[in-house]
This record gives structure tokens, sequence and C-alpha cells, in this order.
């Protein structure tokens, strides 16, 4: 397991896809636990909207966003051209914009910006407000002040599956099932020592005394034991497959 370009990535040892519907389920819980493990913040895009910003009005895009961690609010601005270029039938070079769309070129910020995230180009760059919905896959760190992301610091979150392995599973973890604390007793103490015992047979009825229960007995040396039933002691997630992990997780 590991998260590309933002994104929950999953290889079971089995070669089979993971079910769409198990990663809808646990996809967001599972990326926070692991976040708030190796101590990173990330945050998912919301909406957008355009406007003119600053003392100077200058036209731009801002983009927000939510943490993953701790749910706060934030927001990054862009720049961008919210005028027509070109003349057309309804309006000419120089006019807004209908509300929500915006032109970027592919020195801007925001290009590459795009362009990290691995996310598909429309085909003219001026229909980017309609492809900019798909950030909603991308989880997202960057600098952030206050509750203002640096846009030129904005790139996709990336954990390797070696980082991710030590989020799920610390170096503290006990790395037996059923090992036991050093400071366990594991003898009792000297002057604690239990006596010896002499061995009776099994009582059924704990009125019943020793002596006339024995004398029941069918044949000599002929005792009924209860059979021993091994306990099902579930894999520590270290020696699990990626299957039998994420079988565990999600019935947790």
């Amino acid at each position: 397991m590991s998260i590309e370009l933002g994104q929950l990535a999953i290889q079971p040892a089995s070669g089979k896809p993971v079910p769409p519907e198990w990663i809808n389920t646990n996809r967001a819980r599972l990326c926070r636990e692991v976040l708030i493990s190796v101590g990173m913040d990330a945050f998912e895009y919301t909406d957008y909207s355009t406007g003119h910003y600053g003392k100077t009005r200058s036209a731009g895009i801002t983009l927000r966003f939510v943490s993953v961690v701790n749910g706060q609010s934030v927001y990054a601005v862009f720049n961008a051209d919210l005028t027509r270029q070109r003349n057309t039938a309804t309006a000419k070079a120089g006019a807004l914009l209908p509300k929500g769309q915006f032109r970027i070129g592919k020195r801007s910020h925001f290009y590459k910006f795009w362009m990290a995230t691995g996310l598909p180009f429309p085909r003219r760059l001026s229909a980017m407000h309609d492809y900019i919905g798909k950030l909603r896959s991308v989880l997202l760190t960057g600098s952030l002040a206050g509750d203002r992301l640096d846009a030129g610091s904005l790139v996709p979150v990336s954990l390797s599956a070696e980082q991710f392995r030590k989020a799920v599973l610390p170096d503290n973890f006990r790395t037996r099932s059923g090992q036991l604390p050093d400071n366990f007793r594991t003898r009792a103490p000297d002057k604690e020592t239990a006596t010896a015992q002499a061995e009776r047979g099994l009582q059924p009825i704990p009125t019943t005394c020793v002596a006339n229960h024995e004398n029941k007995l069918i044949r000599k040396d002929e005792y009924k034991t209860i059979p021993y039933t091994p306990i099902d002691t579930p894999k520590p997630p270290q020696d699990q497959t990626v299957d039998e992990w994420l079988e565990a997780y999600s019935s947790t």
C-alpha cells in the first residue's frame, strides 16, 4: 500500500483488484490514520470561485480545501485571466467570462500545479473549469499560514510503501502474537512457591468426596479427559498478506 500522486494505491499479493466499495468505505479512515501516524496533514478539494483580489484587484481563482486530519477549512489563490481572449458572437475580446470560467497559460502556477497531480488536461485550457472537479480524488499538501495555503507549494501527497508500512506497523508493535512484556512474572516468586498437590480424579459434582468418586471408576487407570481444542490466534499484521490485512481492517 502507498499513496501515489495523492491517491491511495493498493496492490494485493493475490493480484486481484481491491473491490471499489472497500476503497470507498475505508479510504478516508485509512489515509487519515496513516497521515496522523507520520505527522503529516493533507487536504481534500471542495470547491472553487473566481474573482479579483487584493488592493490591485488582480484576477484569480480560489481553490478551497478541508484538512483530512482536523477538518480545518483552508484555501489557495492562483492567478488567472477572467476575460475573453477573442471576439465571439455574443461578446468582444476583453469582456468578462461567464461566472466560474477562467483562462490560464502554460507558464502559470496553476498549470504547473495541475501537471504535478497527473490528472488529464482538457483539450482546450479555457475549458479547465469543466475538469477542476477531478481534484476531489487527490490528497494535497503544502505550506500553510493561518488558513491560507501557499499556491506555489501545493503538491499531491506521496507516501512510499515502506513509509506506509511503518505507519501501519510502528516499530514498537509487538512482533509476536501473545508476546509478554519483559517485566511479566514468568515464574512464581520463591516465597510463594506452591506446594505439591496429589493427583485426584475428576469430580463432576463438587459435593462428592474423592474416595467415593474414585471407587466408581469402571477400570483401573481409566480417566476421561476433555480433548484440547486449540484457539485460533489472529496473525499479527506484519505476518498477514495484504488481502488478509484488508479483510481484518475493514472488519474493525
